[in-house]
């Protein structure tokens, strides 16, 4: 270790072991120095646990979420997966106060643990920001001259995310400096410089200014796409820089390969003069990519009025023969995701009311299969709704919906949801036939129309007294519904009858019970979903439900409240240490404490996959394809493949698709919430991995929430990379799904 590097470090653990306003995990132990390069290779210290003993140790506490299992003496073991396992864990552990055993791990002489140390000092970096970004500085420029190619993990690529989500203020210029000299971190750099971007919001001109020089191109150098990609993720650029980008990007296009789509993003933070070389790309079937095309719609749609007016005619060149069975049969593909993005960034209905007509009645042949007519009923519903804004009975609306028979009307999901949005489109009153075909949808069967309509209640005032719709929700047992519900009452506590009264009394009598004023069929539903919680109970739905719990006081849920006040999931368990505090009133606040046990081991730690696994599922667009790598998440893609042998995802709908970005199933709902029944969720096995196009990960809905959804990506995706645990790659017209594809079977390949 430099001389330089010793000093900062040492830096760094006088701070971690500082007092804390909020401890998120126990004070660390004493610290045994920071090893040397060549001390962490040293002999295993007296009375340590065997190598592969230590290891089961550790990755159970990791999963447990166990911090103090976790000793400085793992760090300078022999055995090197002794070294991986306790750097892994305290990476996913993010615990504040074990900075000083990250830092010591960034010293090993092992690539893997590099990485994981780096990327757990990523996320706790703001105890020590200046101080941890300059640690990875110089442990950086200590690996510039190494060459890291054999790893999997990438100690480089994994110190640059850091440096940026520190954001400390010398990371920008750190990270532009790595990508101007083009070394072995100027990729990881640039993707670590398009994290700051998002989370800014912006890059500094100087920033913008090198990497359009390198997008560019010079008589000495090739021109850069990548270099674009940061400026991509701005939520706007100078307006300084803004007309070179446009020209740089542009020139970019001419290039082949996936850094293409970058230039095509930054293209829509410009100006309206971009639209021409959008427009040419949205409508390039066969030439640019599905995901750049539908990048192309998107920023089309940032840029206003001629942005309308490019996306009108690119939906009219585009226009699909659905009569014609073998044409509809090109619905069936991938180029359905960017046509579908170009007409739902369609917002000028008076100027597109033509072309707009024309979808909404597009028809399909008799014998059309069932996937053409999902995704025909997807473009007419789409259409249809911008056309009938508020007209909740405008025909076309009514009968968009190809799904279900022409005498069921609004019966089929898309149509559905397509009704809802009219019947509360902004500005209009739920009153009268409008109030009764809302209260329709509310305590209808569509389980995503229902949600929506549930939602409107918060939106529209006029919807008083609305015990009833809300109690049916939470009645249910439809995670989505009991979800939309309870936020409604969270948020528009107003909405049920005597709370404004109640809310008044509690500031004269802290601990009033409040469970009769609001309706006793609330209340009810209420206490019932707290008492009965189970392990596999939908995480996201019952926070809604605790918040709500909380938002009117509801004093029959303490002893709810208190068992989960003393649950081992920390979201759970601050959700219920808000509610209680709420119900208490007053000055009085509830304290609620981790128990030592830590969350529950999972079941599928004790047969873990050990090899690469290939699961094949069959659907209406043909064989979908994960070939998923245990090495980083185990237990994740253990559950996966189980799942996969129990039949699991037999019939699964695809419950979400955003054309050019992801697909996501795994629902048994098929709302979105939920996962595996009688499993308990996963914790978080996230690693420095990066989701590039075609990446498979596992879904959340917060931390230590995965279960049975996963996700693939269509495009590069930085932005998810260290967010969720990287399971493996797919292959296959996984981009081709929509909203309502079914998987017939799935199954594991030899």
């Amino acid at each position: 270790m430099s001389v330089s590097l010793r000093v900062v470090a040492l830096l760094l653990v006088a701070a971690a072991c500082q007092p804390r306003e909020n401890p998120s995990g126990p004070s660390p132990g004493p610290s045994v120095g920071l090893p040397s390069a060549g001390a962490a290779s040293g002999s295993r210290l007296p009375g340590a646990e065997p190598g592969p003993s230590r290891v089961h140790t550790l990755q159970a506490a990791e999963l447990t979420r166990q911090v103090a299992v976790f000793q400085d003496a793992d760090g300078i073991q022999h055995d090197v997966a002794v070294r991986r396992a306790a750097a892994r864990g305290l990476a996913r552990l993010r615990s504040p106060g074990e900075v000083g055993k990250m830092l010591a791990a960034l010293s090993d002489d092992d690539a893997e643990v590099v990485a994981w140390a780096a990327s757990g000092l990523g996320e706790v970096c703001a105890v020590a920001r200046d101080a941890t970004v300059s640690a990875l500085v110089a442990r950086g420029l200590g690996l510039h001259v190494r060459d890291a190619s054999e790893t999997t993990l990438r100690p480089l690529a994994a110190i640059a995310r850091a440096i940026g989500r520190c954001g400390a203020e010398a990371s920008e210029k750190v990270l532009l400096d790595w990508v101007a000299r083009r070394g072995p971190s100027a990729a990881d750099a640039l993707y670590a410089l398009g994290g700051m971007a998002q989370e800014r919001g912006h890059l500094r001109e100087e920033t913008c200014v090198v990497l359009l020089d390198l997008a560019a191109g010079s008589a000495t150098a090739k021109p850069w796409a990548l270099a674009l990609q940061p400026l991509g993720r701005a939520s706007h650029l100078p307006l300084s820089v803004a007309e070179r980008a446009r020209e740089v990007a542009t020139a970019r296009l001419v290039d082949g390969g996936a850094e293409r789509v970058h230039a095509v993003r930054v293209l829509g933070r410009t100006d309206e003069k971009a639209v021409p070389a959008l427009l040419a790309e949205l409508i390039a079937v066969g030439k640019a990519t599905p995901s750049e095309r539908a990048e192309a719609a998107y920023a089309l749609a940032r840029l206003a009025g001629a942005g309308q007016q490019a996306l009108r005619e690119a939906v009219t060149k585009l226009m699909p023969e659905t009569h014609d069975p073998l044409k509809a049969l090109q619905l069936v593909g991938a180029d359905f995701g960017p046509l579908l993005a170009a007409l739902q960034a369609l917002t000028d209905r008076d100027g597109a009311r033509s072309v707009l007509d024309r979808y909404a009645k597009l028809e399909v042949a008799p014998e059309a299969p069932a996937s053409v007519v999902r995704r025909t009923s997807q473009l007419r519903c789409a259409a249809a709704r911008l056309l009938a804004e508020s007209d909740f009975e405008y025909p076309l609306l009514t009968h968009c919906d190809r799904t279900v028979p022409k005498g069921e009307e609004g019966g089929g999901s898309y149509g559905a949801r397509a009704m809802v949005a009219a019947i509360g489109f902004e500005g209009s009153r739920l009153v009268g036939p409008r109030r009764r075909a809302w209260q329709h949808y509310a305590e209808g069967t569509d389980v995503l129309a229902r949600a929506a309509a549930i939602q409107w209640i918060g939106e529209h005032p006029e919807l008083t007294e609305a015990e009833r719709p809300l109690a049916l929700a939470l009645e249910s047992k439809t995670p989505s519904v009991i979800a939309a519900a309870a936020e409604v009452i969270a948020k528009h506590p107003d909405r049920l009858r005597g709370v404004a009264v109640v809310e008044r009394r509690r500031k004269q009598r802290p601990k009033a019970s409040t469970a009769g004023t609001i309706g006793p069929q609330v209340g009810k539903a209420l206490i019932s979903l707290l008492e009965g919680l189970d392990a596999s109970a939908d995480i996201e739905a019952t926070l809604h439900v605790i918040e709500a719990a909380g938002a009117i006081a509801l004093d029959g849920a303490r002893e709810s409240l208190g068992r989960l006040c003393r649950t081992a999931h920390p979201l759970l368990r601050q959700q219920a240490e808000r509610a209680l505090s709420s119900i208490l009133g007053g000055d009085q606040k509830a304290m609620c404490k981790a128990p030592d046990a830590g969350l529950p081991l999972p079941e599928e730690f004790s047969r873990v996959i050990a090899v690469p696994t290939r699961l094949v599922f069959e659907s209406d667009v043909g064989d979908l394809f994960l070939d998923l790598e245990p090495a980083f998440a185990p237990v994740a893609v253990t559950r996966l493949v189980e799942l996969v042998k129990s039949g699991f995802y037999n019939g699964m709908v695809v419950h979400r698709v955003v054309p050019g970005f992801v697909t996501q199933l795994g629902s048994p709902t098929a709302d979105g919430f939920g996962g595996a029944p009688g499993r308990a969720p996963l914790a978080c096995e996230t690693s420095p991995l990066g989701f590039r196009a075609g990446s498979v990960g596992m879904a959340l809905a917060g931390r230590d929430t995965g279960s049975s959804q996963f996700f693939v990506t269509h495009a590069d995706c930085p932005h998810l990379d260290g967010q969720y645990a990287w399971l493996g790659q797919s292959s296959g017209p996984w981009a081709a799904l929509v909203e309502g594809d079914r998987i017939v079977t799935a199954r594991v390949l030899p």
